[in-house]
């Protein structure tokens, strides 16, 4: 049954010919008794139906947006005007009628309402074109990071998302009841990811992560989409760099070849990409933001939001880069199981990857000496008999080559890429510290 429906991006093939669509009123103008203009919508885009008879017109009656039917006419190519493509002398078929009024506009070009309105009617509003491409390319960017892992000789795992022990540290942390017991959501994969080092040798996940991070921004969910690497047999932290900086950037390219139409339709601007991606490390960033705009920092371990905003304007100005690395974190800041630098025991090996003036990924090598990763666990006034620890431990007891790896935040990515103003934007429905539904 209706075999012969088409989608919108196959009009353009099939002329001079008469088919059948089968999708949603977008919307719908009457000119007369005689003449209706009808938008129609798909999972590709909008096409336009001209309908020319009284009795058909009349079949429309009552139909609001979202109102199911056939369209069946003849495939005209137009010189002018929005859509390129219409069907002419059209007969329609109502297949199911809605008759309740949208709580949202969503037939402009543009949705004018507030965030929260948006997301209050999320159920509606991902309809919108422009969120539908979005979405799409959202999609891609999965898809290219997988084909990258896949193709660089990763396998794909899956972890568990109920945790004893919080792998992020006790601060931003979802606590459960789980049979009389407390449990957590998990922050990330990272003790499971490290255990399957060994096995497969090169791993990664796409999985959700709970941050319970009591930040109502436009860059902080509790509820997050992460992609996570990890791989061994690695000479150095350098080796993290480099498939980093080679795993974003072909990201980026991927999508962009794939996606150019979508993301030029949302009025994107393609990235810049250096042939060296620039680096600068913490104490250096101090310092040129204080000279550059006097605000001084200098005593912080970490960047601020304003610092990593700066450096990116900087870096796309004076390196035509949009991505830059900051290295060098010190090693009193640094994770239980982040390895400290041979060359500078002050700092650890980590680093932050900033693109357009956020923090998309933190890398870095893992310890993988196990009466070292002990001792670093008790300096941090934690038990390393926790039984939460037991099984992670083990893993280094029993045989750890040097490895390290990467959490990046897809949304995020997703954000920038695009050009969109709150994170939030890019997840399908956003939690936050306010919002559990829809």
């Amino acid at each position: 049954m209706f075999k012969d429906a088409l989608l919108s991006w196959q009009l353009q093939d099939h002329v001079g010919e008469k088919t059948t669509l089968r999708w949603w009123l977008h919307t719908v103008r009457a000119v007369s008794a005689n003449l209706a203009f009808l938008i129609l919508r798909d999972r590709d885009g909008l096409a336009q139906v001209v309908i020319e008879d009284p009795e058909e017109i009349k079949k429309l009656d009552g139909c609001l947006m979202g109102t199911i039917l056939t369209a069946t006419g003849t495939v005209a190519e137009m010189s002018k005007g929005k859509f390129r493509f219409e069907l002419q002398k059209s007969s329609v078929n109502v297949l199911r009628k809605i008759i309740y009024p949208s709580p949202i506009d969503i037939s402009k070009d543009e949705i004018h309402a507030d965030g929260e309105t948006i997301h209050d009617n999320k159920v509606v509003v991902l309809r919108h074109p422009r969120y539908m491409k979005i979405f799409k390319i959202a999609a891609l960017v999965e898809k290219t990071m997988r084909k990258f892992f896949d193709d660089n000789g990763f396998t794909q795992i899956n972890t568990p998302k109920i945790i004893w022990f919080p792998t992020e540290g006790w601060a931003e942390v979802f606590e459960v009841e789980y049979f009389g017991r407390k449990v957590y959501l998990a922050q990330s994969p990272q003790f499971y990811k490290q255990i399957m080092v060994p096995v497969f040798e090169r791993v990664y996940e796409i999985g959700r992560a709970y941050r319970a991070e009591k930040s109502n921004t436009n860059r902080h969910m509790s509820e997050i989409l992460m992609l996570d690497m990890e791989m061994w047999f690695i000479d150095s932290f350098e080796d993290i760099i480099k498939i980093t900086d080679d795993f974003v950037k072909y990201t980026i390219e991927q999508t962009w070849k794939e996606g150019e139409k979508l993301l030029t339709e949302l009025w994107s601007t393609k990235p810049l990409l250096a042939k060296e991606t620039p680096c600068i490390t913490v104490k250096e960033l101090h310092e040129l933001m204080k000279k550059e705009t006097g605000e001084d920092y200098t005593k912080l371990p970490d960047l601020t939001s304003a610092e990593e905003k700066f450096i990116c304007e900087y870096s796309a100005k004076n390196r035509w880069s949009d991505l830059v690395f900051v290295t060098e974190f010190p090693r009193h800041d640094a994770k239980f199981y982040h390895h400290q630098n041979e060359k500078n025991p002050e700092v650890a090996d980590r680093a932050d990857m900033l693109f357009r003036g956020v923090e998309i990924i933190t890398l870095t090598q893992r310890e993988v000496e196990y009466d070292k990763l002990i001792q670093q666990i008790k300096n941090q006034k934690l038990d390393p008999n926790n039984p939460g620890l037991k099984h992670y431990l083990d893993a280094f007891k029993y045989g750890m080559p040097d490895e390290g790896g990467f959490g990046f935040g897809v949304a995020r990515f997703v954000q920038k890429l695009i050009g969109l103003e709150n994170a939030k934007e890019a997840e399908l429905f956003p939690r936050d510290v306010n919002r559990v539904t829809p």
